[in-house]
């Protein structure tokens, strides 16, 4: 399938929950095409582009970046959101896991958690850089 095209549906699926002044920026470097299972993919993109949008201020903007090399493909989301603890980091994928400073923002603790079983199943695994209240960076990467 064509990468930018899944990227801009999830988009446009994720402008039903911006905050005012929030914009979604992608750039994709690489082929156009991707061979893995694009449902799952969705599902990633989707979660980790809902939890950009819902843990970054208003007027605020949310960085996707995708590419394709001939031996992997690499998905980058980033936000200038409240952060995740050094601390809190460690249990990030934890089956129920919430950071000690989103108590008062709704959420189940499930979706990091789900995100890493797909990213499992598709043989990739998933990296977080983050600081507390500087923002976040999940980098997806999948071998092929």
């Amino acid at each position: 399938f064509i990468l930018q095209n899944l990227i801009e549906d999830c988009k446009i699926d994720l402008s039903s929950t911006l905050k005012e002044g929030q914009v979604i920026d992608y750039k994709h470097i690489g082929e156009p095409l991707l061979n893995t299972d694009k449902s799952l993919l969705r599902k990633i993109i989707i979660n980790l582009g809902s939890n950009a949008i819902k843990f970054s201020p208003a007027n605020s903007t949310i960085y996707i970046k995708t590419e394709i090399t001939k031996t992997d493909f690499k998905l980058t989301i980033k936000d200038n959101g409240i952060g995740i603890s050094k601390e809190d980091q460690k249990h990030l994928f934890d089956r129920f896991f919430r950071g000690k400073n989103v108590i008062n923002i709704q959420a189940t603790g499930l979706g990091l958690h789900i995100v890493a079983r797909y990213i499992t199943l598709l043989g990739g695994n998933i990296a977080v850089e983050s600081e507390l209240n500087t923002g976040t960076k999940f980098i997806v990467a999948i071998q092929y």
